[in-house]
């Protein structure tokens, strides 16, 4: 059994104490390593920078010797010893969706950055205690625990596996919890930070974009949902998880903004289904150190770029002008971007380590957003499968078909071929969706937005 514990007993410090008990029968070495990037966010940002003060004893206290063997990977010369506790710290203070942030106002921390892994065991149980400051509470996704009497401000949790426990971001402090259900499903808000908001508002938009999402899937994939939210001074940012999300909005958002905090809501709770259960085989049992390379997140995010607004307009939080305005932006903002003529969504997807979390200065001019294209590639598809199908079938028949062709539990979706299955089994075989593939995906050729609008009697105006 491994036990994680993490304190933040100075929180001016920015500091969180974090000490990894492991129980063990073998003997030997016991190599730790800590991530090198977090799911969700495909850039390797080398958390172990953070790390210091680490050191090793066994269960008698005695120091254990240890060395690195790499940038973020430590070897202990356990020996014989049964219990070996791990203890270091980490700097936390970037105030980021992927990152973590402790200060005298509040704890947040992303597992990938905090929590080093034990080689050979990431598949086991696990319990983590939180500690938090007098007076916090403490709210995640994970399975609560039962109080311990000898450490009442504790929480404990537990993870079926360490993938399970750095994908639960934990929030400690004296935020709001605002709660609803859906189809007797607990989800939470935890507001940290406070602006223009109105609670009533929030919360009733936040369950009816829940209950839209789970229309089109037909069901909610978790047994609670948690949304983390972060009200700052001029910050944003979302990153999904599988049964919660952190969305970072700048605190005087919600008049004339409002619908920035409707849509990342929306994008990030789609990833519940897209990319958190149905994802490419890559993506999860996940290698922590190196690049996860896949050519599908044009899918993954392309898809959910799509959904998050269209499915606004669907639980009557966005008008059918305001969409279609959204839309010719997307549009206008692609062709504006030379890059569109050299690098393919397939290709985008892939450099997405190296271009797309890397800009500079010639990326627009050499590379796309799968994001960007990705939504409106979606879109032409969606149109294209009405207009072969008379209407009866759309891209929900596509994502339902992959939703469950593809269960969480499976090895995900192949890198050759699935996509293109899929939309065949849905428009058709005969109808030219190869071809759209070929063009549109893994090829550079312009978008026929013509032909997409004509579907719903609407053609472009260029001004």
């Amino acid at each position: 059994m491994i036990t994680y514990t993490i304190a933040m007993p100075v929180p001016h410090s920015h500091l969180f104490h974090v000490h990894i008990t492991i129980q063990r029968t073998e003997t030997g070495d016991v190599q730790l390593s800590l991530p090198a990037w977090t799911p969700g966010s495909y850039m390797i940002r080398e958390f172990a920078r953070h790390v210091q003060e680490f050191q090793a004893t066994d269960g008698a206290g005695v120091r254990l010797p240890w060395h690195k063997v790499r940038k973020d990977s430590w070897i202990v010369q356990a020996g014989a010893a049964t219990h070996v506790i791990v203890s270091y710290k980490v700097y936390a203070f970037d105030l980021t969706v992927r990152t973590s942030h402790l200060d005298g106002t509040h704890g947040y921390f992303n597992g990938a950055n905090v929590f080093m892994y034990v080689h050979g065991h990431t598949r086991e149980p696990l319990i983590l205690h939180v500690d938090p400051q007098p007076g916090w509470q403490v709210t995640t996704g994970l399975i609560p625990l039962p109080t311990d009497p000898a450490h009442p401000q504790r929480a404990s949790f537990q993870a079926a596996d360490y993938d399970e426990l750095v994908d639960c971001p934990v929030e400690c402090g004296t935020h709001r919890l605002l709660t609803f259900t859906v189809d007797d499903v607990p989800h939470r808000i935890a507001i940290w930070g406070h602006g223009n908001e109105d609670e009533a508002r929030l919360l009733a938009d936040t369950k009816r974009i829940v209950e839209v999402q789970r229309a089109l899937f037909g069901s909610l994939p978790y047994r609670d949902y948690t949304f983390i939210l972060h009200l700052t001074d001029g910050r944003g940012g979302g990153l999904e998880h599988r049964n919660s999300a952190t969305n970072m909005v700048d605190r005087w958002t919600f008049t004339d903004q409002y619908e920035r905090y409707l849509s990342l809501t929306s994008h990030e709770l789609f990833h519940a289904w897209n990319v958190k259960r149905l994802r490419p085989a890559v993506l999860g049992p996940f290698d922590y150190q190196n690049e996860n390379y896949t050519r599908l997140l044009w899918l993954m995010e392309g898809a959910t770029s799509y959904y998050d607004e269209l499915l606004l307009v669907r639980a009557g939080l966005m008008s059918e002008e305001r969409y279609l305005q959204k839309l010719a932006d997307k549009i206008v903002q692609l062709q504006q971007q030379p890059g569109r003529r050299l690098q393919s969504l397939e290709q985008s997807s892939f450099d997405a380590w190296i271009k797309f979390y890397r800009p500079d200065e010639n990326s627009i001019n050499s590379s796309i957003s799968y994001y960007l294209k990705g939504a409106l590639v979606c879109w032409m598809f969606d149109m294209a499968i009405r207009s072969q199908t008379n209407g009866e079938r759309s891209f929900d028949d596509v994502m339902r078909y992959l939703y469950q062709r593809y269960p969480v539990e499976g090895p995900g979706i192949p890198e050759e071929g699935a996509v293109l299955a899929a939309i065949e089994a849905v428009g058709g075989q005969q109808n030219g969706f190869r071809d759209m593939y070929e063009q549109y995906v893994a090829g550079v050729a312009e978008l026929d937005y013509h032909a997409a609008l004509a579907v719903v009697g609407l053609e472009p105006r260029w001004q």
